[in-house]
């Protein structure tokens, strides 16, 4: 049984950190596809993953109750008759009220050291991520979970406090191996051993497990013999490659299969007869996050609200080279959400520093001598910090520096290595930040606007109110029921400006044409594949 749902669908959010491929390795190209990574991995276990590459990997690597599939503007949930990444062969809504949901998984499933997946492992999954030990990012999936039952090693029930819409996007992820982790107290998961010597230990069920991981420069991916169909493509090599100019010239000159593209390169990407362009449709947006324990200024609304309307989101695009696969953003729901994106409710702010200079004088902030305002003796002034390595972000960074200048703010721009950054994000170290989200496609946004204490929710955000309209829409029986409540509670947030968003976009990749098979659409990139292939 599969099951569409509009708008709903992967099983995380995901930090956009631009990922592409590159590859210096001549040995053995043949059969390799090489990825270039921005940032190295981390932690690739679906529990605690948190970095773009060690959630690639965790959709490479794991198989989840339910896989998902983008088809025809809408995600569906296929079982394992559909997908080999499914790990249940059917599932139905259980109890009187429907309530749960029972899974019966297949019999056959196995880890890559030949032990079975069983119920058991799905539900010491759901238990653990559920734990506040752990720590989990997606911790928030459990607050609606009232009980895991494995009936036996094929059945396992998911008892909810309530019917709501989001009942398979919470529970039907990746499953995680019991029998490795059990042992481990759930606040020392992020040091096992199988994460910190992937090479040797890690347990895994999908199409490849890893082969070789020199930190810093490159993860191999070999075959995972126990999954099937077995893959055609003998190795995966994600390169890590900070330099963004770098990972182009190995791109063009066709050392490289695979490539996040900048917009500005498109054209010369287009002409050249053995690369392709594919697009994930506005899957993401870039935001200014502003700390509020950072500054007291950063943490009243009103001032948050003059710092975007200060931001030129049109003059920021036409800058970029983004027209043709960008729009301004107003709030959290991209367009593709179109039972929730409100053009008019979620539209952007418009580009009025006039209107931003009289909101900060009416605040008390007056410009000084030099221009830059106070306010009791306290400088506009505070530190915006972006990822290394992704230079649309740089030159935003920029821009925003200059237009903000105008109004009377003295900001210093601090490019911090990508994985120290999201760090510095998850722990609240930093003043205020461009950073970028791609979306998960189900209207659930608690995980980033929920309980401020939540990983993700790196500007602390607490609005009961918002937190109550959220927590109404999980407890409605259906998606459209729900959608009022969800964009009710996106345009408190909006209100607030807690991110200044500033456009959805397409996000490019660019392929080398001898790469065949490959499946590149809203939902991801590296879908079935098992299924890739090298042109002979």
């Amino acid at each position: 049984m599969s099951r569409r749902h509009t708008c709903t669908g992967v099983l995380f959010w995901i930090l956009i950190v631009a990922t592409a491929c590159s590859s210096s390795e001549s040995p053995g190209r043949t059969g390799s596809v090489v990825v270039v990574e921005l940032a190295d991995m981390e932690k690739p276990m679906p529990l605690i993953s948190e970095s773009s590459l060690d959630n690639e990997l965790q959709g490479i690597m794991y198989r989840s109750l339910l896989s998902a599939a983008w088809i025809d503007g809408e995600l569906v949930y296929q079982t394992a008759e559909e997908s080999p990444m499914a790990l249940a062969r059917a599932w139905e809504y259980a109890g009187e009220d429907s309530s749960a949901i029972r899974y019966h998984l297949v019999a056959d499933a196995v880890w890559s050291d030949g032990m079975p997946v069983t119920a058991h492992d799905a539900k010491w999954t759901l238990e653990t991520q559920g734990d506040p030990r752990t720590a989990s990012p997606r911790q928030d999936y459990n607050r609606q979970i009232d009980e895991v039952v494995a009936e036996n090693d094929t059945t396992l029930l998911v008892q909810f406090h309530r019917a709501y819409p989001e009942m398979l996007f919470h529970s039907a992820g990746s499953v995680a191996p019991r029998h490795l982790y059990e042992e481990t107290s759930p606040d020392q998961l992020r040091s096992h051993p199988a994460l910190l010597d992937p090479a040797e230990h890690l347990v895994v069920s999908g199409p490849y497990r890893i082969a070789n991981w020199r930190r810093g420069e490159r993860v191999i991916l070999e075959p995972n013999p126990r999954f099937h169909p077995r893959p055609k493509i003998g190795r995966l090599i994600f390169r890590i490659i900070p330099e963004q100019t770098t990972r182009l010239i190995e791109f063009q000159t066709g050392n490289v299969d695979m490539v996040s593209l900048p917009f500005d390169r498109v054209e010369e990407i287009e002409q050249a007869p053995h690369l392709r362009i594919e697009t994930r449709e506005k899957r993401f947006y870039d935001y200014v996050s502003y700390n509020p324990r950072a500054h007291d200024f950063l943490a009243e609304p009103e001032i948050r609200r003059a710092l975007g309307l200060a931001i030129d989101h049109e003059g920021l695009l036409a800058s970029l080279s983004m027209e043709r696969y960008a729009v301004p953003a107003g709030g959290p729901y991209p367009p593709i959400f179109r039972d929730l994106y409100d053009p008019e409710a979620h539209a952007p702010l418009p580009y009025d520093p006039d209107q931003a200079r009289e909101i900060l004088d009416s605040h008390g902030w007056m410009p000084g001598g030099d221009g830059i305002r106070t306010r009791d003796g306290e400088r506009l002034a505070f530190t915006l910090a972006t990822n290394a390595g992704n230079q649309r972000r740089a030159d935003i960074a920029e821009m925003v520096q200059q237009q903000w200048r105008q109004i009377g703010m003295d900001v210093d721009i601090r490019i911090v290595e990508s994985n120290t950054f999201f760090e510095q994000l998850t722990q609240r170290d930093f003043e205020a930040a461009i950073a970028g989200w791609g979306v998960g496609l189900s209207p659930d946004i608690q995980s980033v606007w929920g309980d401020p204490a939540l990983p993700f929710n790196y500007v602390s955000y607490d609005n009961p109110q918002a937190r109550e309209l959220m927590e109404q829409a999980l407890s409605q029986r259906t998606e459209e029921e729900a959608a009022d409540y969800w964009r009710q509670a996106a345009s408190l947030i909006i209100e607030d400006q807690p991110y200044t968003w500033l456009y959805y976009f397409d996000g490019l990749v660019g392929v080398n044409n001898r790469l065949r098979g490959t499946t590149i659409n809203t939902l991801g990139t590296y879908q079935r594949i098992w299924e890739w292939e090298l042109a002979q």
